[in-house]
C-alpha cells in the first residue's frame, strides 16, 4: 500500500506559532493546494531588488538572519553565498543591521541570475532572469525549505520558483520583489 504524504498544517489562530507548518519539502502541487485552501491569488512577481553573489570556494555554513534566525544551509564548494541588495544597490538588512544572506546550489545560479559586472564587498551584482509565483500568508510559516533546512518567519509569502517552493519574509519581498499585473 503507497504511503500518503502528510498534508501541510494551516492554522487560523493568532499565535506566536506560525500559520504553515510543514516538516516536509513542499511541492508545486503542495502550493497550489494551500492557494486554493486560503482562496488566495496566485501572484506573479518579479525581483527588482538585486544581488551580490560569490562562489565558495570551500564548505561554508550560512546562517540566513531577518530579525531573528530564518534558515541555515550549507554551501559547498562552487555553490553561490548571495546577499540581497535593493533596487538601489544597497545592502538589505535586518533590524539588528545583517544583510540577508543565503545560498543558492551551483546548478541552479546560472539559471536564476544574470552578471551586471559591477562589484561590492559581498561579491558581484547579478540581476535576476525570471519570475516566481507568490501567496501572501495570513501568518509566518516553519516549513522545511528545499535545502532540507527548516525555515521560519514570522510573516511573508510562500513561493513557487519552478520545483523548489520556500518562504520568503515579508519586509524582505517587499524590498526585493514587485508585483506583475500580467
Amino acid at each position: 500500500m503507497p504511503r500518503t504524504r502528510a498534508a501541510p498544517r494551516m492554522t487560523t489562530r493568532a499565535s506566536p506559532e506560525a500559520w504553515l507548518n510543514s516538516t516536509r519539502q513542499l511541492s508545486p502541487k503542495d502550493f497550489r493546494t494551500i492557494a486554493s485552501k486560503l482562496g488566495a491569488d496566485v501572484l506573479r512577481a518579479r525581483k527588482i531588488g538585486f544581488v551580490a553573489a560569490q562562489k565558495a570556494d570551500k564548505r561554508q555554513v550560512v546562517e540566513t538572519r531577518w530579525n531573528g534566525k530564518e534558515t541555515i544551509n550549507t554551501a559547498h564548494r562552487g555553490d553561490w553565498i548571495v546577499t540581497n541588495l535593493s533596487p538601489q544597490r544597497e545592502v538589505l538588512r535586518d533590524a539588528d543591521g545583517r544583510p540577508d544572506t543565503y545560498v543558492i546550489a551551483a546548478v541552479r545560479f546560472t539559471a536564476l541570475y544574470e552578471v551586471l559586472g559591477e562589484q561590492t564587498a559581498f561579491g558581484e551584482v547579478y540581476r535576476a532572469k525570471g519570475t516566481v509565483l507568490a501567496i501572501a500568508l495570513p501568518g509566518g510559516f516553519d516549513i522545511k525549505a528545499p535545502w532540507g533546512e527548516r525555515q521560519v518567519s514570522s510573516s511573508g509569502y510562500l513561493l513557487c520558483n519552478g520545483e523548489e517552493v520556500y518562504g520568503c519574509n515579508r519586509d524582505a519581498f517587499a524590498s526585493t520583489y514587485e508585483i506583475l499585473t500580467n
